[in-house]
Parts: structure tokens; C-alpha cells; sequence
């Protein structure tokens, strides 16, 4: 195909609205997974809006963050709590007002960081001690752009060692810039290939967010329903687990390793942590709990692949529509002593 083919094809395809870009395959997926017409139907709509936007407060850059809160309110931002995390707030868009957090001052100066709210589930699952020492290390396996970073770094309080680690040079670049922005000196930046990170049993904490179909973020990337394909999911489990594995072989004794995706297919989630699971039989799956947070149409069964009861309830599957959020999912993973 030409260059003025392709560009004629683009064209066409932005003409074409959102929902009908929808493959069959991936209505049926879902509707597979989520068990009924009417529920389906929630998220597609779902889906199909805008994200809201959301942020956290940064506790090293600001000593008050109720009243920076109000600051922003007082800029005409309409905010809400997000219930799962300390000091992030949702904005609610409003046509009349401003949500352009990027533009803002307080943003700028590293005083909060721009944030999907899913994605600040892993950070809280880690159980950072209120008090840690020097010898205290944590790994963030797949780091840029830095959101989960400065969240981890944040509830270290700047104490201990963070080392964050991106395997795209490229993308090293927006990591730095972002974590300088947010001040802190424990963080080291790395740039390796996270299935071979070299080392034993080195970190008490690790965040593995893996790279991923992205199925979750539809609302962020609309793209992601032209390009789905379920056929590459296999390859990218394979990547996820020997990430994953790799992660855990790092992770000391009695340490925990949450692994987290920004996808709903339960290949990437589910299907893999149990495959994960059945590999390392010193790996325990724990209860991840957030407050605030709605769960519902937690998966059992998969076509015809039943999913362990204890993966069901002890995982968490964040579906669009319940929150009013991306989709994402989370599992917390602890090594036995």
C-alpha cells in the first residue's frame, strides 16, 4: 500500500465513529467475560467517553495538601477524593471551567503529578513501612514514565533506595524529567531489559507493571479497539511472566512484588498469574485490598478455562464502568520466608 494510500485509509478511518470500529471478536470477549448484554453494554459506553483525569499531591513539595486542594478548587478545578489513594483527587470535566492540569503551576513545580487513579493501586498494595532505613530497597521494574515512581517514592518519604528501571532509552528522557520535577535523591534510574536485571533476592519491594495490550486504557488511547488483537496475547504473557519471574527472583525473603497491567484480558492477568503461580510454589498470593474501591463482575471462568477461586477474590479486576476509571488489574504476591 502507498503512502497516499495509507494516508486516504487514515482519513477514512477518523470518519468512521469510535463504536463501530469494534471487532466482533473483542464484543465477544467481552460479553464472554462479562456475562450479559446489559452489562456489556455499560462498558462499551463506558469506554467510548473520555477519561476523567485525575492527580496526586506530592508530600515532599507541599506540607498542607488539604489546602493545596483548595487551591486548585479555587482555580474554578471541580475535584473529588479518590478513595483508594491519600491525597489524589479526581477532576470532574466541566466545559465552562479548567481541567488542563498539565498547565498548571502546581504541576510545573512538582507539587502534584498528573496520574491515572487505577494506576496508583500498585503503590499502595506495597505496605511501604511508615519507617524504613537506608538498607530498605525497592525496584520498579518498568518505570517511565515515572507515575508509579514518585508514588513509591513518596511513601518512602524519600528514605531508603529506589531504583527505577526503563528498558527504552527513549523513554528514559520523560522518567527523568518527571522525577526530577518531583525532588526526590533516593532514586536511582536504570536501563535494562527487566526479564534480566542482574542480582538475588536484592529488593524488599518491587513494582512489576508490565508492558502490555493496553485493552484497559481504551478511553485514553481510543486507537487500542482499532489495533485489538487477542491472537498476540500469548507472546505477551510469555513477556509478562519472564518479567514477572525475574522480578521475584529478586525479591528478598518474606519481600512482596505486586504485578499489575493496564489491560482487562485475562490472559495478561488472571491466566498469567496463575500460570506464575503454578511455577513458583514459594510465591504466596495475597488479599489486595483498596477502600473505596468497587469490584464487580470478578471473573471465574474463561470460555472454558475455570480461574482459581483464590485468584478470583484475592486479585484485584478493575472494570471502567464501576469506577468511572480505566480498566486495569493487580495482584500482590508475597515470597515465603
Amino acid at each position: 500500500m502507498g503512502k497516499k494510500q495509507k494516508q486516504q485509509r487514515k482519513n477514512n478511518d477518523m470518519g468512521i465513529p469510535l463504536k463501530e470500529q469494534i471487532k466482533p471478536i473483542f464484543k465477544e470477549r467481552f460479553l464472554q467475560m462479562l456475562g450479559s448484554e446489559q452489562e456489556y453494554q455499560k462498558f462499551e459506553d463506558c469506554i467510548l467517553t473520555p477519561q476523567r483525569k485525575s492527580f496526586r499531591i506530592n508530600s515532599l513539595r507541599v506540607e498542607e495538601p488539604k489546602q493545596l486542594a483548595q487551591q486548585i478548587k479555587d482555580k474554578g478545578i471541580k475535584i473529588s477524593e479518590v478513595p483508594w489513594c491519600k491525597n489524589a483527587y479526581f477532576t470532574e470535566y466541566d466545559k465552562e471551567a479548567r481541567s488542563d492540569l498539565g498547565n498548571l503551576y502546581e504541576h510545573f513545580t512538582g507539587r502534584i503529578y498528573v496520574q491515572e487513579a487505577t494506576s496508583m493501586s500498585p503503590p499502595e498494595l506495597l505496605e511501604i513501612p511508615e519507617s524504613i532505613d537506608n538498607n530498605f530497597k525497592v525496584l520498579d521494574m518498568c518505570s517511565s514514565p515515572g507515575s508509579k515512581t514518585t508514588q513509591i517514592a513518596d511513601l518512602m518519604k524519600g528514605e531508603g533506595i529506589l531504583v527505577a528501571n526503563e528498558l527504552d532509552f527513549k523513554r528514559l528522557g520523560p522518567l527523568k524529567i518527571n522525577l526530577e520535577r518531583a525532588g526526590y535523591t533516593n532514586i536511582v534510574i536504570t536501563n535494562q531489559d527487566a526479564s534480566r536485571i542482574q542480582g538475588e533476592e536484592i529488593f524488599d519491594r518491587i513494582c512489576c507493571d508490565a508492558p502490555c495490550s493496553g485493552s484497559g486504557v481504551i478511553r485514553k488511547s481510543p486507537k487500542t479497539i482499532k489495533t485489538y488483537n487477542p491472537k498476540k496475547l500469548h507472546q505477551i504473557q510469555n513477556l509478562q511472566i519472564s518479567i514477572l519471574q525475574r522480578g521475584f527472583e529478586l525479591l528478598k525473603k518474606g519481600g512482596i512484588i505486586t504485578y499489575s497491567t493496564c489491560s482487562i484480558d485475562p490472559e495478561e492477568n488472571e491466566l498469567c498469574v496463575k500460570r506464575f503461580l503454578e511455577e513458583n510454589p514459594t510465591a504466596i498470593l495475597e488479599q489486595a485490598t483498596l477502600p473505596g474501591l468497587i469490584l464487580n463482575n470478578k471473573l471465574t471462568k474463561f470460555y472454558n478455562t475455570e480461574i482459581p477461586k483464590e485468584i478470583t477474590e484475592k486479585t484485584i479486576r478493575i472494570w471502567p464502568q464501576d469506577n468511572d476509571t480505566n480498566g486495569f488489574y493487580v495482584a500482590k504476591i508475597r515470597k515465603s520466608e
